[in-house]
């Protein structure tokens, strides 16, 4: 279970200040990325491609990046990637804790955005790889995963944290509904048909996870994407939305839970809805 907090996995905030409109000479927005890594792990090596992983979030949201600091931009996102020595897992074995810093700035300094997203493997019932588990759990991170769609709401509509996560798992699920139709090279064959896109690849783990913080969060702009969820074609995110939708004290959703407690062909989501409604009753 994720557990979003200050001594936990992530603390975001944003603030109101909106960022000005600079344009490129091509007409469109430039935003500079400036990327700090760093590992206590020997030789400092870092395995996990941290500044490819982020330069693809921000492409994918249709962002245009540069890493030259001269070049005129709109806007800075500065990352400062931590990997720092966890608890002791045996002798001379340690597990990696994961820190990463990130924070919009305007050309003129002043910040938009401030995200401090921590993760750390287990500890308990260890994997043989406890480096891959927990840049997993980064990958999964509602944060981390949605970091592009973040950057983009705060460019150009500036809505906070909060509203942009809503917003990018509401896309996640449109595409769910209406995925794109294969075309012909689709169906090439190629060595990298073994290797899945990393949003695919946890964006099953990465919507879970984002339903579990949205209901921590408790925004009631949430509340008409989460009842949408409850009708969702995997078990297990029907099951989040509708345990998500138990965190708020608000009538509007009985309609909701009572169709999904009648009609949900999984027992589990059904006993679910229906924990929901007994809360929800008056006594």
């Amino acid at each position: 279970m994720l557990m979003f907090a200050v001594n936990g996995a992530v603390v975001a905030n944003s603030s109101q200040e909106s960022i000005d409109s600079h344009t490129t000479a091509s007409g469109e927005r430039l935003l500079y990325l400036n990327i700090d890594a760093s590992t206590w792990r020997p030789r400092g090596r870092i395995s996990f491609a941290i500044a490819p992983a982020i330069r693809l979030k921000l492409a994918s949201a249709g962002l245009r990046v540069s890493e030259d600091p001269a070049m005129p931009h709109d806007a800075t996102l500065k990352v400062d990637y931590r990997e720092e020595r966890g608890h002791q897992i045996a002798v001379n074995v340690f597990g990696t804790d994961i820190r990463c810093l990130i924070r919009l700035d305007d050309p003129q300094g002043e910040q938009s955005l401030s995200l401090v997203i921590h993760e750390s493997p287990s500890y308990t019932d260890l994997t043989s790889a406890p480096y891959v588990e927990v840049v997993e759990k980064l990958e999964a991170n509602p944060y981390f995963y949605f970091l592009g769609d973040i950057v983009r709401e705060r460019l150009q509509t500036h809505v906070d944290t909060t509203g942009a996560l809503i917003r990018a798992l509401d896309r996640q699920f449109h595409r769910d509904l209406h995925p794109r139709p294969d075309t012909a090279l689709d169906t090439l064959v190629s060595p990298g048909e073994t290797f899945p896109h990393l949003d695919v690849l946890f964006s099953e783990s990465a919507q879970q996870n984002t339903i579990e913080e949205l209901a921590r969060l408790k925004d009631s702009r949430a509340i008409d994407l989460l009842e949408r969820l409850t009708s969702h074609a995997n078990q297990l995110t029907r099951l989040r939305a509708v345990v998500a939708l138990g965190e708020f004290d608000d009538p509007s959703i009985v309609t909701v839970m009572t169709r999904v407690a009648e009609a949900d062909r999984d027992a589990a989501v059904r006993s679910a809805a229906s924990r929901v409604l007994t809360k929800l009753s008056p006594h």
